[in-house]
């Protein structure tokens, strides 16, 4: 038995299938995110992004040194651990999964651990940072919701102004200027505008994914600013597309399918501009990368 365990493990570890078997590990959890987050698929978009970045760093993983003795079992307890940090983050956060983005995080980084030297965490942070920033994002934003709610009048106001200039019958409540009451032909409807309406946890996820990107691409300081600017700005603005959608279906279909519309418009637009972006900046490096050849040929 343990010279079958022996030989499976010179298999599983030699120089042509080591890569194969990294990949294959990295990708193992997946079912278990799937199968916690089946009534809220968006969420796996990050780990499932994380471990895009994993394979896009391949050629620097395999030019660093495999783990010592000590290293590996350290390694190992680690992903066995990860299947566990739901007893640690339950009692304070409630609604955590059994195995969400934070268990997953713990699991990337002890295969590091396992399979590569300690100076290949340099690699493992950006998957790792991604993970861990995005899934507290809604933790961040319910910190600085008691800081920015008196403000949320404001902007409800801007939104009042958006949906009047495009024809819509809206006031708001004289009770409360956050209320906005869409006048349908089924009659008044009334919306409470709320701090999570505003978009910080899409805008602060983005904001994380292009400090990761940014980080990752070797591109001039006034490149990197320009495309933090238009990301940013992108992203407000698909916030506020988000926002004009759900009143329109409140305000044309009712409740019921304003109510679906609230529950998949944010997601939807949200991977759609994150898609566009990333797309538009590989094809601007593509064509920079051109250039510069192109240049030193010449």
């Amino acid at each position: 038995m343990k010279q079958n365990l022996s030989k499976l493990g010179t298999a599983l570890f030699s120089q042509e299938n080591r890569l194969k078997t990294f990949y294959i590990l990295a990708f193992a959890p997946f079912p278990l995110l799937t199968y916690f987050y089946l009534s809220w698929p968006f969420s796996l978009a990050i780990p499932m992004y994380s471990f895009i970045l994993l394979i896009i760093k391949k050629d620097k993983l395999f030019s660093q040194r495999q783990a010592n003795s000590i290293q590996k079992p350290l390694g190992i307890l680690s992903m066995v651990a990860s299947f566990f940090v739901y007893y640690l983050v339950a009692p304070t956060f409630p609604s955590a999964a059994f195995y969400g983005g934070v268990n997953y995080a713990v699991y990337i980084l002890g295969l590091f651990l396992w399979f590569f030297d300690i100076h290949a965490l340099r690699e493992a942070f950006s998957p790792i940072f991604l993970i861990v920033a995005t899934t507290s994002s809604q933790i961040i934003s319910d910190a600085l919701e008691p800081f920015f709610s008196p403000y949320l009048p404001y902007v409800t106001s801007v939104f009042l102004g958006i949906l009047r200039s495009i024809g819509m019958r809206v006031t708001t409540d004289a009770s409360n200027p956050k209320i906005l009451v869409l006048h349908t032909s089924q009659g008044a409807l009334s919306t409470l505008f709320v701090w999570a309406c505003v978009g910080f946890a899409s805008l602060f996820t983005f904001t994380i994914i292009l400090v990761i990107i940014l980080s990752e691409v070797p591109a001039s300081l006034k490149t990197k600013t320009l495309w933090s600017i238009i990301g940013i700005v992108g992203t407000i603005f698909v916030n506020i597309i988000r926002v004009v959608t759900i009143f329109l279906a409140h305000y044309f279909y009712g409740y019921e399918v304003g109510g679906w519309i609230h529950y998949l418009i944010g997601y939807v637009l949200f991977i759609a501009w994150i898609t566009i972006f990333l797309y538009a900046f590989s094809k601007r490096q593509a064509i920079s990368t051109r250039l510069k050849l192109f240049h030193s040929n010449t």
